[in-house]
């Protein structure tokens, strides 16, 4: 088999199992993703005529279960308005950014910070914390932080459902405790 990215050199594997598939297209990925960072690619995987795939193959590549597309910016073309704030362009993955439309995307500074360890990573959820935080800040005029009024947990289910996040500072800012909202 060979795996192909649209601007880096190709390599071959021999895999007769998806297990190994999948493995060998994560370290080639974060390879490309290391040499050309933030750039958006999809990993090809090409199986010379007269080979054997292994089962599963098809449906697993159809599917997306190889990871061939974890490096892929999904970038909604219409994205919806959202009164008083941007709309969301695109809310990233494990190794893809938050972004909002006419903003740059949000990756992560070279320092850790705050978000850093929340995010364990995840590079989408990284930008959509800072984004949040901003919202947190600008609601509350400086005085509140996101983590100071939700938890990682909430955060993460925010996150997963793609609550936008002016909703969900406006949601943390009601319910922080009174002490702290005074």
């Amino acid at each position: 088999m060979e795996l192909l990215g649209n601007f880096y050199p190709a390599q071959d594997i021999v895999a007769t199992r998806l297990d190994q598939i999948r493995s060998a297209v994560i370290e080639y990925g974060a390879r490309v993703a290391a040499d050309r960072p933030q750039e958006s690619f999809m990993v090809m995987i090409t199986v010379p005529r007269g080979q054997r795939r292994p089962a599963g193959f098809e449906a697993a590549y159809r599917e997306g279960s190889l990871g061939t597309n974890a490096w892929m910016h999904e970038i909604f073309k219409r994205p919806l308005p959202m009164p008083d704030d941007y709309g969301v362009r695109m809310w990233g993955g494990p190794h893809t950014p938050f972004q909002f439309v006419d903003c740059a995307p949000l990756w992560p500074d070279e320092t850790p910070d705050e978000f850093t360890g929340p995010a364990a990573g995840h590079i989408g959820l990284y930008g959509w914390l800072r984004a949040t935080n901003a919202r947190v800040q600008r609601l509350s005029q400086c005085t509140h932080m996101l983590l100071d009024v939700a938890t990682v947990a909430e955060l993460r289910a925010a996150y997963a459902a793609r609550r936008h996040p002016l909703n969900v500072a406006q949601d943390a800012l009601r319910a922080a405790p009174q002490a702290l909202a005074a």
